[in-house]
């Protein structure tokens, strides 16, 4: 059994910087409805899309020079959570579309809407020595639904980046 990477620490300024580029990213997708935004950690009681940070911005490699210049390598675990109230498959199986389209586009990968054709051609840039290096997704999934037909419908994302935290010229 492979080695798996746990951190070893967190990015604690990292987490804000991260949390403010995403929902930036986010609402650029351009398969977002009409006047919807993806806000975060917040969602009406029974509709809206938002996302949440799973673990923070985390540290997952540190490596010193020998002038005291720290690289990290890390990660930004979240999920983007759509609500939704209805019942019918066919309204499921849109979220569902809409959840692996927006993690395909994160991904860098074409998708197609309203037959056009669209890409992520470049990430986000971060302030500080923070700079995304990929990003990564799982498949979407619906959690059990409340009793009144609430479901809310759940899209695991990573994103990986470096930072350097560079020693001032002397």
């Amino acid at each position: 059994m492979a080695n798996v990477l746990q951190p070893i620490g967190t990015d604690a300024s990292g987490y804000e910087v991260l949390t403010a580029a995403i929902r930036e990213l986010l609402n650029q997708y351009p398969g977002l409805p009409q006047g919807e935004r993806i806000k975060f950690e917040e969602l009406e009681k029974d509709k809206g899309i938002a996302f949440s940070a799973d673990s923070g911005a985390l540290i997952y490699e540190e490596n010193e020079d020998v002038i005291g210049n720290i690289f990290q390598t890390c990660q930004f675990p979240f999920y983007v959570v759509y609500r939704t109230a209805s019942d019918r498959e066919r309204r499921k199986l849109s979220v569902q579309s809409f959840l692996d389209w927006l993690g395909k586009w994160l991904c860098r990968e074409k998708v197609v809407l309203n037959d056009k054709e669209y890409r992520l051609t470049e990430y986000p840039k971060l302030s500080r020595e923070r700079k995304i290096t990929r990003i990564v997704r799982e498949n979407a999934y619906g959690l059990e639904p409340q009793e009144n037909g609430v479901q809310d419908w759940v899209l695991p994302v990573s994103v990986r980046y470096s930072n350097e935290i560079l020693e001032p010229d002397a």
